[in-house]
């Protein structure tokens, strides 16, 4: 869902107990088990974006704000699929892998 910094504030606090807005959450509703069959149709969960933040982050990054926002989803999509940044080894895969994705995606931006 693209929407607004209010709207991820209030996702954040109700949450993640973490009162200021965000440039993204995601809510994954599969069970980590549920993504073995590759072959099954799957709702992963729910990404949220904020578009003012993303802007901001495109324009500070100077990069179009499309950009920013596949960033974004990719960002989400890999929090969906199980992966996390809380540990420095963490976001060392995690970056790789979204540096993988956006890589394969950019003839596409």
């Amino acid at each position: 869902m693209l929407t607004g910094d209010e709207h991820l504030r209030v996702l954040n606090r109700d949450f993640l107990e973490i009162d200021r807005p965000t440039d993204v959450l995601s809510f994954p509703l599969a069970e980590p088990g549920d993504l073995e069959d590759r072959d099954r149709d799957l709702f992963l969960g729910e990404i949220y974006i904020s578009v003012e933040t993303a802007k901001a982050q495109a324009r500070e990054a100077r990069r179009p704000l499309a950009r920013e926002i596949a960033h974004l989803v990719v960002h989400g999509l890999l929090h969906l699929l199980g992966h996390d940044h809380a540990a420095p080894e963490e976001r060392v895969r995690m970056r790789a892998a979204e540096s993988r994705l956006l890589r394969e995606l950019k003839p596409m931006l």
